[in-house]
């Protein structure tokens, strides 16, 4: 099953956008990849702590985030 995708847009600052496109550069891989992974890893671990939270006050992970983007 394939995923739904959502457009993300918005502005950073002109020195961290350079960082972003100097490490790209260096690397040769497109801004976006970079960005998809640095959210995608951000949202793993925030999704481990709010399960490892939901067990400790005994609430079900798994309903938690039952189709929360529908």
């Amino acid at each position: 099953m394939t995923e739904k995708s959502t457009e993300i847009s918005f502005e950073v600052d002109a020195s961290e956008a350079a960082v972003i496109d100097g490490y790209c550069a260096a690397k040769g891989i497109k801004r976006t990849a970079v960005m998809r992974q640095l959210l995608k890893e951000w949202s793993d671990q925030k999704l481990h702590e709010s399960i490892l939270i939901c067990r400790v006050v005994g609430v079900k992970p798994e309903a938690t985030g039952v189709n929360r983007n529908e």
